[in-house]
């Protein structure tokens, strides 16, 4: 019965689940919301009590809501412990999700629309808002019926997919974007220069060297005290 709702109308909705997002319970509020419109809109009578607990704690990435949406509803329509699967999943998928969206694709999305917006800025633009969406919608999209058909086992998904591998080949594209765009850079703006391409990309492959072993902030600290150190010995 909940397979057959419309994919677009959970989409929309999940749209708004971080609206009421909040120091006490986080994203509780926003995953009771979806729970309730969901039961409403397919006449699943949820008791008072499994509907009010909806209303405790939970932190999960908003685009992979709707993959325990659907394994929160397949466990309680089978009589399983749906809020024990939402916690472990929740915590999973964050994970995933953080993972691939904030930590990979928002800077791959950034590096391909600057070498794009080099050329022409409404391009770039629009290449950022249409790239980095094909993905956000596509997961809302799927998310609903992909955790309603595999309840608890919604990560074998994911390992099928090799999810886990898409920000390692997303990371190199970027690396090797980022590459490009700061050599087209230094080539329009100043002209070729060996000494100072070769400058920016040690400083380049240093702060994604200290990036993955420290703390951003700490590793622009420690390449900033080695760029004063190099401009003290060198003078220049």
């Amino acid at each position: 019965m909940v397979c057959n709702m419309k994919k677009g109308l959970i989409l929309l909705k999940s749209l708004f689940f971080t609206a009421n997002q909040n120091i006490t319970n986080m994203q509780g509020t926003g995953y009771k919301y979806l729970i309730d419109e969901i039961s409403n809109k397919n006449e699943i009578n949820i008791d008072n009590e499994t509907l009010r607990n909806q209303l405790g704690y939970f932190n999960s990435h908003p685009f992979m809501i709707n993959f325990i949406i659907g394994m929160w509803f397949k466990e309680y329509l089978n009589k399983g412990d749906p809020d024990y699967f939402k916690k472990v999943y929740g915590s999973a998928l964050a994970a995933l999700g953080d993972s691939f969206f904030w930590h990979t694709l928002r800077p791959l999305s950034f590096v391909l629309s600057a070498i794009l917006a080099i050329y022409e800025p409404f391009v770039g633009l629009i290449f950022y808002f249409v790239f980095f969406n094909i993905f956000h919608i596509f997961f809302l999209w799927i998310g609903f019926d992909a955790g309603f058909k595999l309840g608890k086992e919604v990560i074998s998904w994911f390992n099928y997919i090799k999810f886990n591998s898409w920000s390692k080949y997303g990371d190199l594209i970027a690396v090797f974007g980022f590459g490009i765009l700061l050599s087209m850079l230094i080539k329009i703006n100043i002209g070729f220069q060996v000494d100072l391409l070769s400058l920016v990309s040690f400083f380049a492959v240093l702060g994604f060297l200290f990036a993955k072993r420290l703390d951003v902030s700490l590793a622009f600290i420690v390449a900033l005290i080695l760029l004063l150190l190099i401009v003290y010995v060198r003078g220049m």
